[in-house]
């Protein structure tokens, strides 16, 4: 993965990979609708991916509502 990597591709990449079923899976994968199980878990995810050990859900959440219209 690359350093620049968007949020939206990084969490495709965990749904397409599969190997974090607990964390994060698909509730539709033809629809394109998902559910995060672990939202603690996926944003340390998200944060040791952008060398941001301070992550939280919280901050990981304003980013993801930033596609809810797109």
């Amino acid at each position: 993965m690359l350093a620049g990597l968007k949020l939206w591709q990084f969490l495709l990449h965990l749904l397409l990979e599969g190997k974090h079923p607990s964390i994060l899976r698909w509730v539709s994968k033809g629809d394109g609708l998902f559910r995060v199980l672990d939202s603690e878990g996926l944003a340390k995810m998200w944060g040791g991916r952008r060398d941001h050990t301070d992550m939280n859900y919280d901050k990981m959440s304003r980013a993801l509502r930033s596609y809810y219209n797109k």
